[in-house]
């Protein structure tokens, strides 16, 4: 059994599909890209809102469901109206990441006492990224299992985000974006641990089904393509 939220993107996909003709004449590397200053934005607003301005964290969190909005958006009208393209793929993944290096970044030097686990929360995220796209190498499916992959991590900070307004503003004395960061390392070390199992398991079953004689045709349909929006 997978676990995550990253299950639920055929459900919000239908939900959002109802918009996809207002973006029919958009590129959807547009859109990916246009992750880029919503990011921005967020990083700034969290830096900002640990510095004494708490409310700024629902803004933050505001953004980030604007992120999300976008991030799905992209792949399901590359998907609708068959705009992919490979260049396509790596833009919808890169967008992302950098956006996560930013809102990370920002976080480790918001504060102190956030710097290490802040530090470990950025490269947790990348190792979670990398255990997940491993596989590709030797034909293997993309892994998006979670319990903290890229979605998880964002809805996460998003309830850290009202817990630490309520917090701060009522003073009850716990840091929920310091406990956001040291969850997001100790999930992403059983993420990494279950991405790579899954991987190192479907990778033997490749190498199963290849044929014995290398210059024979197989016959074997071939491997999964990764899916452009996992995480």
């Amino acid at each position: 059994m997978d676990l995550g939220l990253y299950n639920l993107k055929h459900g919000v996909r239908r939900l959002i599909r109802g918009v996809l003709p207002v973006f029919a004449n958009v590129e959807p590397n547009a859109i990916s890209w246009s992750l880029l200053p919503v990011g921005a934005a967020t990083a700034a607003v969290y830096w900002l809102g640990a510095q004494g301005r708490p409310w700024l964290y629902l803004a933050g969190a505001a953004l980030i469901f604007l992120r999300m909005f976008l991030g799905t958006l992209d792949g399901l009208v590359a998907v609708h109206y068959g705009k992919g393209t490979p260049r396509g793929e790596i833009v919808n993944r890169l967008a992302p990441e950098l956006c996560d290096v930013m809102l990370v970044t920002a976080l480790a030097l918001a504060r102190p006492e956030w710097l290490l686990p802040g530090v470990g929360a950025l490269a947790m995220a990348w190792l979670t990224t990398f255990s997940g796209l491993v596989g590709a190498t030797a034909g293997a499916p993309t892994q998006s299992v979670g319990p903290v992959g890229q979605t998880d991590r964002l809805a996460a900070l998003q309830l850290s985000s009202f817990a630490a307004f309520a917090a701060e503003t009522f003073g009850y004395g716990v840091d929920f974006l310091w406990v956001f960061l040291w969850w997001t390392i100790a999930g992403g070390i059983l993420t990494v641990v279950l991405r790579l199992h899954r991987t190192l398991r479907a990778t033997g079953t490749v190498a199963a089904a290849q044929p014995s004689d290398p210059a024979a045709p197989s016959s074997d349909p071939a491997p999964p393509a990764p899916d452009p929006a996992a995480r």
